[in-house]
């Protein structure tokens, strides 16, 4: 079994090349019971409920495909910090948002159990 940091590695490599891709990696590795909360603006569990907040930020921002750039990890047991910067672009391939955050993921081997993202609601998307 690899690594909480692996899994996590590997969840953010499973998002290209398309929005769908991404969506798909998050059905596979959320359960029921995962929390996904963005602090401060929305709280999901569940893939029905995260897919939901996607398709509602997907109609805001016409996302095709996002990237994570990931500036510094950590891990201690089951739980993984990143310092991250999340890139989502349009159907022609132009930087539309760019998220700098800081996250927490609190892991169950392959699946998620809790995924926290900290970032400056102020500074808005």
């Amino acid at each position: 079994m690899s690594s909480p940091e692996a899994e996590v590695l590997a969840f953010f490599s499973e998002w290209k090349p398309t929005l769908a891709d991404m969506l798909a990696s998050m059905e596979k590795r959320f359960t029921d019971t995962t929390v996904w909360e963005n602090v401060g603006i929305s709280k999901t569990t569940g893939f029905a409920e995260a897919k939901a907040f996607m398709d509602g930020f997907a109609q805001m921002k016409p996302i095709e495909s996002g990237e994570v750039i990931v500036h510094h990890i950590a891990a201690s047991g089951n739980v993984v910090l990143t310092e991250r910067t999340d890139n989502f672009y349009d159907k022609d391939g132009k930087l539309i948002v760019s998220i700098p955050l800081m996250g927490v993921f609190e892991m169950d081997g392959g699946k998620i159990a809790a995924w926290r993202d900290y970032f400056d609601t102020a500074k808005g998307f």
